[in-house]
């Protein structure tokens, strides 16, 4: 317990002296709350405060958009990328809940006005299909009239490029992971407003941080699941630390 004491106090001096990243809620809250991506853990992320809410977008196979990462259905076992909409939606998923449509979501969160909300358009089956999902995500943000807190990230370039073509004012955050990561400077020209990428990727290259800092490119650091991480975000002038306990970071911070 002493020796648990000593390494947190040490931390939070190490912490000292930079400034603190916000914090997104990955999938809402994926650990220790309600299932991910579901109204409940949407609620529970804003509820600890958060700066921001990472959700997943998926289109089923006869063309809806339901907020879910999948692929697999849990219970179904199958792809929601080839089950119906409906189909889908009798999904009761642990703890009791189904997978929400974009209306539900953004109603929910309009409860909880001026919190950033991340949607994530994730890979499809076919670069047509890609792109229908992104065209109907982002008429759907229009049509609920929720453009002003809605920002777009994928780990597909076509999806990024997609959503400018058709609004170039939109926040679009590129997604990247591993050893090979794109640099501050290709974000910027592409048009990107941040760049989001696991550890392994800014470790590898921390210059790639302070490079988006001079360039006016936002970093975002995934997964910040404890707080040596949290610390070595801080120390790199990261802006936002997406976490599966959002509610960690929140509370220290209180």
């Amino acid at each position: 317990m002493k020796k648990t004491f000593t390494a947190i106090l040490l931390l939070f001096i190490t912490l000292l002296g930079y400034s603190q990243p916000k914090v997104i809620g990955h999938r809402g809250c994926r650990f220790d709350g309600p299932y991910e991506n579901t109204l409940a853990s949407l609620r529970f992320a804003l509820d600890a405060g958060v700066d921001a809410v990472e959700f997943d977008v998926q289109l089923t196979s006869d063309n809806e958009v339901l907020v879910f990462h999948g692929p697999k259905i849990p219970g179904l076992e199958s792809d929601i990328r080839e089950t119906t909409f409906a189909e889908a939606r009798d999904v009761v998923l642990p703890g009791g809940h189904r997978m929400p449509t974009l209306k539900e979501w953004f109603d929910e969160a309009g409860k909880t006005p001026g919190v950033p909300l991340i949607m994530e358009i994730k890979k499809q089956l076919s670069p047509e299909k890609e792109a229908l999902l992104v065209d109907k995500a982002m008429d759907a943000v229009g049509k609920l009239k929720v453009g002003d807190r809605v920002a777009y990230t994928s780990f597909s370039e076509s999806a990024c490029d997609r959503i400018l073509a058709r609004e170039p004012s939109a926040k679009v955050i590129f997604l990247g992971s591993g050893v090979y990561i794109p640099t501050a400077a290709w974000a910027k020209e592409k048009g990107y407003k941040g760049i989001s990428y696991d550890l392994n990727g800014f470790l590898n290259h921390p210059e790639i941080a302070a490079e988006a800092k001079a360039l006016g490119i936002e970093t975002t650091l995934w997964l910040v699941n404890d707080l040596e991480v949290a610390a070595w975000a801080r120390k790199h002038g990261i802006d936002y630390i997406s976490s599966d306990f959002p509610q960690m970071h929140t509370t220290i911070r209180k």
